[in-house]
């Protein structure tokens, strides 16, 4: 069976990453995807996707919202799906209308994201208007947590993707899953990645993995960095991803006097080994669903300093720590520095054990779509 996995721009952000994790690990003899994104997508793994035996059709983007229900619905009807599955959040509304009309009958709205965050009132309002349009036209009920199911669906049941006893409106937690083998702690990986960031042998290495937005508050990781410095000078800051903050974010180090510490490492196939590279990774998120790349972390044995605002479902090892935001950038700092100087150990075992192993989730996947798609 074919399922549609509709998306919009898949840039490199965690959602298009846990799409395709599950894609890579589920048994496509059984599952097949077929990818719906926006036109103008930068970064689409296009030879991966035709290789395993999917199909990418490209949509208007909602700039175009009837243009992009009647195209869908064109699509859906044409390839006569059982399933749609929906990882818009808010936005899924557009989608999952067409969908209806198109005749599917299940269509899962799965939700990857909160709110909260001063820069972005204008979203957060939209996303809160959006919230009961979303859920008019689903079927079944997915989130990334039992904290990103909750600012969705409200006081629902939560069920685990494996429970075939689950209530009609309770909410499915469908974990971001890694491959724990791929992100477990390399001291090859990280002797070859320290060298080709010219990060030398003693220095402190701090991380930070995700999109440059709002969201992820990589104005205040600066502040954080800096204060670093001021307290460990042999210490250096990698950032890995893109996005419309990546400009401003740059001038912030510039301003700070940090352009030779701080490494932009852009959009990368292999964080996997930067993970094993770092000494203490960062998250002072203003808001998460979960916070996949702290899952990544863990498993690659970094201690992790997170904010309040990363769901305390990410604790899936000892390696977690909270802060809050209202902490100073230099008590940050000092505590992010003491975790750094902690010997590390594989955590991968730990990562699986607690229910991220993308191969025992994919198999739950599959068993999901197909049992759906028989009722």
């Amino acid at each position: 069976m074919r399922v549609a996995q509709i998306l919009g721009k898949m840039n490199g952000g965690g959602v298009e990453q846990v799409v395709m994790n599950y894609y890579r690990a589920i048994d496509r003899e059984q599952v097949q995807f077929d990818f719906y994104l926006f036109k103008g997508s930068k970064y689409v793994p296009v030879e991966e996707i035709k290789a395993l035996g999917g199909r990418l059709f490209v949509l208007p983007t909602f700039r175009h919202p009837v243009k992009y229900v009647r195209t869908l619905r064109r699509l859906l009807a044409e390839n006569q799906y059982s399933i749609m599955h929906c990882h818009l959040s808010t936005l899924s509304f557009l989608p999952l209308l067409a969908g209806k009309h198109a005749g599917v009958p299940v269509r899962i709205l799965h939700n990857h994201s909160t709110s909260g965050g001063a820069r972005e009132w204008l979203r957060n309002l939209a996303k809160f208007l959006l919230k009961p349009l979303a859920k008019l036209h689903a079927t079944d009920r997915f989130a990334c947590s039992a904290h990103a199911a909750e600012w969705m669906y409200g006081h629902v049941p939560v069920c685990d993707m494996g429970d075939t006893r689950a209530p009609k409106k309770a909410a499915i937690v469908m974990r971001n899953a890694i491959d724990t083998e791929l992100f477990c702690f390399s001291e090859k990986k990280r002797t070859q990645t320290r060298k080709e960031l010219k990060v030398k042998q003693g220095t402190l290495l701090f991380g930070n993995v995700g999109r440059f937005c709002p969201q992820k508050n990589q104005q205040f990781l600066i502040d954080i960095f800096a204060q670093i410095v001021r307290q460990h000078s042999n210490s250096k800051l990698v950032m890995a991803g893109v996005g419309d903050d990546m400009e401003l974010i740059r001038a912030r180090v510039l301003a700070a006097g940090l352009a030779d510490k701080v490494i932009f490492a852009g959009q990368r196939s292999d964080i996997d080994c930067l993970y094993s590279a770092m000494d203490c990774f960062i998250l002072p998120s203003n808001y998460e669903g979960l916070g996949m790349a702290g899952i990544e972390a863990q498993c690659a044995g970094l201690q992790c300093l997170f904010s309040e605002h990363v769901p305390q479902e990410v604790k899936i090892t000892r390696n977690a720590h909270f802060l809050s935001l209202k902490t100073s950038a230099h008590d940050w700092a000092f505590a992010a520095i003491n975790l750094a100087g902690i010997k590390r150990c594989d955590a991968s075992a730990e990562t699986a054990a607690s229910g991220y192993d993308i191969i025992a989730e994919a198999k739950k996947l599959a068993e999901y779509y197909l049992l759906r798609s028989q009722m």
